[in-house]
């Protein structure tokens, strides 16, 4: 007999697959934002400040920026499959790293690297789907491949807050153990390339790259990443600081719960590329981003004390992202039928710099406005996100492919 987790249903990806999808976001993401819950124990422990600390933070982050383009030359000409393994394993050697690093600036290097390995795995991952899912199971394998991403930010926090007491090295090890599995899923059960035509060079795929800062469409995608990103460092970022700080002044392992809000976004994500399917990109957008103005407005009344309107607001937010994310991957990867995943390394560059600049940009408008300032200043920035995902994604060849999507299983 069969084995029932390794056939097909109906809209033809089998549940190994399907996990395996999910496994990659896991495996990229856990480790970026790993070192959140630890900071004051890396400044302790490696004679450091709070602010240099959080250079573990920006390093991989930076790292993210600097090679997503590469990443996508790289498997345009080598395939994809095996980038994301080779990737994924990168990653935990890293990780494994960083538990030995001896000092705070060589744990910050080796966290540059992490993160320069992160988009070879989920750039890849996601030019991968349309091409070995055809159709419109493309759109919902992508939501799935979101919501791992989901998934693995809120693991590498978590599993690092709670092996923090037995020492920021072990942080590291429980991190690491997320990432194994993850690796392991993924070299078991991720197919093998289909429908997927090497580039000529890794050349031609940086020519690619250079196509897509022609594609006004793209660009504008980009935007629309970039104030996703920023939405959710500069809400979580500031929202954890307002947490610590009178009126709250909750613990920090307190504030390190609120990550768990992350498992919201997995269980929505996954639905998000059916609403996709049934009313098209741009009205889903437009829906994400109203969860996000809501979520905003809802933290806004912690401002004067309500501890819990901070944390349901960041829900709502954390679901916005993840569901606005799930729409411009989409558009990017059906839009774009050659070097598609350069164009997914464009998409992440400008999406991780859109969350860097909210970090270092909103550190003034929190010191003079507060929380509350903050709220303004990303709920603007949102919103004028809308009219931007609506010229680019109904624009001609946009709405050819959303009309591929929304015909459905």
């Amino acid at each position: 007999m069969a084995d029932p987790s390794a056939a097909g249903d109906a809209r033809g990806a089998t549940r190994r697959e399907r996990i395996a999808v999910v496994a990659s976001g896991v495996g990229g993401l856990s480790v970026l934002y790993a070192t959140q819950p630890i900071l004051d124990a890396l400044a302790r422990d490696l004679d450091a400040s709070a602010a240099a600390a959080a250079w573990t933070i920006a390093a991989s982050t930076l790292g993210v920026a600097l090679s997503a383009p590469i990443a996508g030359a790289v498997s345009d000409r080598l395939g994809r499959r095996s980038v994301i393994v080779w990737a994924l394993a990168g990653v935990l050697a890293t990780t494994l790293l960083c538990a030995l690093a001896p000092s705070l600036w060589m744990l910050v290097a080796v966290r540059v690297v992490q993160g320069m390995l992160v988009p070879f795995v989920f750039s890849t991952s996601i030019a991968m789907i349309p091409e070995a899912w055809p159709g419109p199971l493309a759109v919902r394998l992508g939501a799935l491949q979101v919501a791992g991403t989901a998934l693995g930010g809120f693991l590498g926090r978590f599993v690092s807050g709670i092996a923090a007491p037995l020492g920021w090295q072990w942080s590291f090890v429980a991190v690491a153990l997320v990432v194994a599995a993850a690796l392991a899923a993924v070299a078991a059960w991720l197919p093998s390339d289909r429908g997927f035509a090497a580039s000529a060079s890794v050349g031609a795929g940086v020519r690619g790259f250079g196509r897509h800062l022609r594609d006004g469409r793209i660009l504008a995608t980009c935007l629309v990443g970039a104030a996703l990103l920023a939405l959710q460092v500069g809400s979580f970022t500031y929202g954890a600081l307002a947490l610590v700080a009178p009126p709250h002044d909750l613990a920090e392992w307190q504030v390190s719960l609120v990550f768990v809000v992350f498992l919201l976004a997995i269980v929505v994500t996954p639905r998000v590329g059916a609403v996709i399917a049934r009313i098209g990109l741009v009205p889903t957008f437009v829906i994400a981003a109203g969860v996000g103005v809501a979520g905003l407005a809802l933290a806004g009344l912690g401002d004067a004390g309500a501890t819990w309107a901070i944390v349901a607001g960041l829900a709502l937010t954390c679901v916005a992202v993840f569901a606005g994310q799930s729409c411009a991957t989409g558009f990017v990867a059906r839009h774009v039928t050659v070097a598609r995943s350069s164009a997914v390394g464009l998409y992440l560059t400008a999406y991780y710099l859109g969350g860097a600049v909210a970090a270092v940009a909103l550190g003034p408008v929190f010191a003079a406005f507060g929380w509350l300032g903050c709220v303004v200043a990303l709920a603007v920035v949102l919103v004028a996100a809308v009219p931007v995902a609506a010229v680019a994604w109904r624009a001609p060849n946009a709405g050819a492919a959303s009309r591929r999507v929304d015909a459905g299983p």
